[in-house]
């Protein structure tokens, strides 16, 4: 009996002891960080002290910066679709002017050229020709029948030839600039042609494109090389 009291008091006597251990450690952990945080709390009143004046400049100057940054964040992409919006409508001009003059090569040479020192030439030198249609009827003797009858029929009637440039364009256009990308006019244009075969009839084909755009991931084009299509990618 006595040694089951003494078993009882000597575990009892035990979990008080561990128990202090642990408040001790806890206070002297609680101490430290306490002691930690007061040192850091006066090392930051002291840094700031020390460089409470260069700070006062550098400071603002950090603001300015950064506003400065988030302004241009802002600014940048609109600034950029504008410039893309200005230079872009110059260039779509001239695809379609482009487009005019292959479409009046095509209608006297029966195709499209890949050449722009053809297409040039051609536009300055060469002429249409005015012809008026006059559709009316005429008498003639049917040998069949033994008698006069009427026809239909078109009268062709030459007016006179008009210069090409002077037929697609205004005047004073300057057509050795065709084949320049706008507005700077530095890079020519990547011109092709050829013939497809579309449901066994061959296609005369072109197209025109932009060879380096201000926005890479809209390219300027005009017509196909694969399709009969002579719209731009844009319309």
């Amino acid at each position: 009996m006595f040694q089951k009291i003494s078993y009882n008091y000597l575990v009892k006597n035990c979990r008080f002891e561990i128990q202090k251990i642990f408040i001790v450690m806890a206070s002297k952990f609680t101490s430290t960080i306490i002691e930690y945080k007061n040192k850091i709390i006066l090392s930051i009143i002291s840094l700031y002290e020390a460089y409470k004046r260069p700070m006062q400049i550098i400071l603002p100057l950090l603001i300015l910066s950064l506003a400065g940054w988030l302004t241009q964040i802002i600014i940048k992409p609109i600034q950029f679709e504008k410039e893309k919006n200005y230079r872009y409508n110059f260039i779509k001009e001239k695809l379609i002017d482009i487009r005019s003059a292959q479409l009046a090569f095509k209608e006297k040479n029966g195709q499209f050229t890949n050449s722009f020192d053809d297409l040039i030439s051609f536009v300055k030198l060469d002429s249409f020709v005015l012809v008026q249609k006059t559709d009316t009827l005429i008498e003639y003797y049917n040998t069949v029948y033994r008698e006069m009858q009427f026809k239909d029929t078109t009268l062709l009637d030459t007016l006179g030839k008009v210069s090409v440039l002077d037929s697609l364009f205004k005047n004073g256009y300057p057509i050795d600039s065709l084949a320049f990308v706008p507005p700077l006019n530095r890079e020519q244009f990547i011109m092709r042609a050829g013939v497809i075969n579309k449901s066994k009839i061959d296609v005369p084909v072109f197209e025109a494109r932009d060879p380096n755009p201000y926005d890479p991931q809209n390219t300027l084009i005009i017509g196909s090389t694969v399709e009969a299509n002579l719209n731009g990618n844009w319309q």
